[in-house]
């Protein structure tokens, strides 16, 4: 008799998920929220997709953008892990994004108070936050609360911005090993709870471009580790240009060409009345518009 052993499959055992493969049932291609951006990238469950690009050009706000737009057209939940700003400061940035408005009462066209509070409904039913309590928290800390997030609120996505706030602590792994094996846990989390992930990487280095600008050249440029590249689903790369006003959105490395996206460039523009990026021909909308 053949001992029976977990872990090994054959070909007509998956026959049910192949097929669900090729009548569309998974793999459902969402959109970001930006027709300008949806040519190049859809948003595919499950997938592990890294941002990078240079300091202050815009990559965690964009990804702030594409979450808020999703839970207003698609009706998505997000877990957010993003220990830089206070949980207040978190929400807030939420509620700018959801109102299209700035927050703070440097600015005249403000959002009233009603508007605030309409808005924290939204992200009430539509974000949840992770933090840890008196030290960084570890990736495992993070993806147990983001699986009961799954189990409890039903959310599609987590965030983690950026990398380097998990806690590093790798026993005797090299820093390049213990990045291999923290996307291997977060992509198998994705798998089992059919999610995606996305993680905001800062570059370890810049080059300087003929026109003074500053350029992240590939994803091998994001800190740590080659397998931010190697082990990505999908990989953006966001670079600003203040002269010009404009966001250069390029999408570096897709898996599944076609599938997910495409290899190529979008240019978006930061508008600092509304506190939002948009297309260059995309009105701006508001939230009186859903």
């Amino acid at each position: 008799m053949t001992k029976k052993i977990t872990g090994v499959f054959r070909a007509k055992t998956l026959t049910k998920d192949v097929l669900a493969l090729w009548d569309g049932q998974t793999h459902i291609r969402h959109s970001t929220g930006f027709k300008d951006l949806d040519d190049y990238l859809r948003i595919i469950k499950p997938s592990f997709t890294v941002w990078t690009g240079t300091p202050n050009s815009g990559k965690s706000s964009l990804t702030y953008d594409i979450m808020v737009r999703m839970a207003k057209n698609e009706g998505w939940k997000w877990a957010v892990f993003s220990p830089e700003h206070s949980l207040a400061q978190n929400v807030k940035r939420l509620i700018e994004k959801f109102l299209q408005k700035p927050f703070d009462n440097i600015h005249k066209n403000r959002c009233t108070v009603d508007e605030v509070i309409m808005a924290l409904d939204f992200i009430h039913e539509h974000f949840f936050f992770i933090d840890g309590v008196g030290e960084s928290p570890s990736i495992d800390y993070i993806l147990e609360r983001a699986k009961y997030c799954v189990d409890e609120y039903k959310i599609d996505g987590l965030i983690c911005d950026p990398y380097n706030e998990i806690n590093p602590a790798r026993a005797n792994l090299r820093e390049d090993e213990h990045i291999s094996l923290l996307i291997s846990k977060i992509k198998r989390f994705n798998r089992e709870t059919n999610t995606v992930s996305f993680i905001v990487a800062h570059p370890s280095k810049q080059i300087r471009q003929a026109d003074g600008q500053f350029r992240v050249s590939s994803l091998y440029d994001i800190s740590g580790s080659s397998h931010w590249n190697n082990k990505a689903d999908v990989g953006i790369i966001v670079t600003r240009d203040f002269e010009k006003e404009q966001t250069v959105v390029r999408i570096a490395k897709v898996r599944e060409i076609d599938v997910q996206g495409n290899i190529g460039e979008v240019i978006l523009k930061w508008n600092t009345r509304t506190r939002c990026f948009h297309g260059l021909n995309s009105p701006v909308f508001n939230a009186g518009d859903f």
